[in-house]
């Protein structure tokens, strides 16, 4: 199954994949900003017009946003990421025009009730608070603010809150006239559709009148200084381990290498990490690794929870595994296992048209192209045990790593 990709006059850009063995459809809207447009002064600012899109617009109040798609059995939601924002639909795929009608009433004619942001603002605030108050997700905001150090990629996205209390109507309106601009604007959909009537309802119901936006340009990302960083918690028996490297950005063409080495590291029960480190020493509960790709970098991280006690052993066995993949090539019945797993778990996800509608916006706003998924089977049959090696040659070099440890307060 291919793609269909119609640009409009204003630069907005229609992608869609027709699924003809189902009957729903999932439709995106994908705007091309994130926490990394921000700085210090407004953090969080993305995530919080993403929330506020919901409370109300020139014709919906916020219970007939949430009433519309739900009262024909779809729903809608939305997320925010470090580049990237995106809202979104799931129906059946007689519902396009409602869905299409829906999300461009939201992004064009929100009003930001002045009751609806003082209330938000608390919404927020508690978010910030839960991530604050538990070890195992405040980790993973240190690591990635000290892997990216006095740079807006190591902003939380969900702002912090000297920040987030000084948001405005006035904040949010001029960051939707900024940013959801028809330039950084993709639809993407997936499921049982007709390209050319949703060509028709994307006409119908987006009306920008908003200008161009400047080139995107990203500011350089800083060196780091400071590689170990050890956090004191004041509650809980574990301590926790984040360690990684920068990587790569997403349209390197290793990046299905590292797709292949991060399954190696932690693909499952089999991998080498929950093996080695859970199984045979039984130190940690929870070890995995993960990866994520920008437009300029990315990042490969491990993570690992463990008693106090164990918490040094851990670390260890940790770089004794990563020093295994630098040394010693993988094996070519590991390596087929593990091609087998990952080409499994895409075709697989490939069955969701959601996953399907995914693929298609970030494919076109990082490569700008569209892989068929047997062009990706291909590539990933065609890795061999020395590119894994060499890859992790480049990237496991042990000043490279960056690591970050809570541990209870004593």
């Amino acid at each position: 199954m291919g793609y269909k990709k119609t640009v409009l006059e204003n630069g907005l850009t229609i992608l869609s994949e027709n699924v003809d063995y189902v009957r729903s459809i999932s439709v995106g809207v994908w705007i091309n900003v994130g926490s990394r447009n921000e700085n210090a002064e407004n953090n969080g600012l993305a995530h919080f017009v993403e929330h506020m899109l919901f409370k109300g617009t020139i014709s919906r109040n916020k219970y007939e946003i949430a009433h519309f798609l739900e009262s024909i059995g779809g729903a809608i939601n939305a997320f925010t990421g470090k580049e990237i924002t995106c809202f979104f639909t799931r129906s059946l795929s007689d519902n396009l025009p409602q869905s299409i009608d829906l999300l461009a009433d939201i992004i064009q004619n929100s009003t930001f009730p002045l009751n609806e942001i003082k209330k938000e603002k608390k919404v927020i605030l508690e978010e910030i608070s839960h991530t604050n108050n538990n070890p195992d997700e405040y980790i993973f905001e240190k690591f990635i603010e000290n892997l990216f150090p006095r740079h807006s990629l190591g902003h939380s996205v969900a702002g912090n809150k000297k920040s987030v209390v000084k948001f405005q109507k006035k904040s949010c309106s001029n960051f939707i006239k900024k940013f959801y601009i028809p330039q950084r604007i993709i639809i993407t959909v997936s499921g049982f559709v007709n390209h050319d009537d949703l060509v028709k309802y994307v006409k119908k119901y987006f009306n920008f009148k908003f200008g161009k936006t400047d080139e995107r340009k990203f500011m350089q990302i800083p060196e780091i200084r400071k590689k170990n960083n050890i956090y004191n918690w004041a509650t809980g028996q574990q301590t926790h381990i984040c360690t990684g490297v920068r990587t790569f950005p997403y349209n390197d063409n290793r990046r299905l290498r590292l797709l292949v080495l991060n399954t190696i590291l932690s693909g499952g029960m089999s991998s080498r990490l929950f093996q080695n480190i859970r199984e045979k020493y039984g130190i940690g509960y929870d070890i995995h690794s993960f990866i994520n790709f920008f437009h300029d970098t990315g990042f490969l991280g491990i993570y690992a929870a463990t008693t106090p006690k164990n918490s040094k052993k851990c670390l260890k066995l940790i770089k004794s595994e990563i020093q295994n993949i630098v040394e010693k090539p993988v094996t070519k019945t590991e390596l087929s296992t593990t091609k087998v797993q990952l080409k499994s778990s895409l075709v697989i996800g490939l069955e969701s048209t959601t996953a399907r509608m995914n693929r298609l916006a970030r494919e076109y706003i990082y490569i700008n192209n569209i892989m068929q998924i047997d062009d990706v089977i291909r590539e990933i049959e065609e890795i061999e045990p020395k590119h894994i090696q060499k890859l992790a040659q480049e990237l496991f070099q042990p000043e490279r790593f960056v690591t970050t440890i809570l541990k209870k307060k004593i």
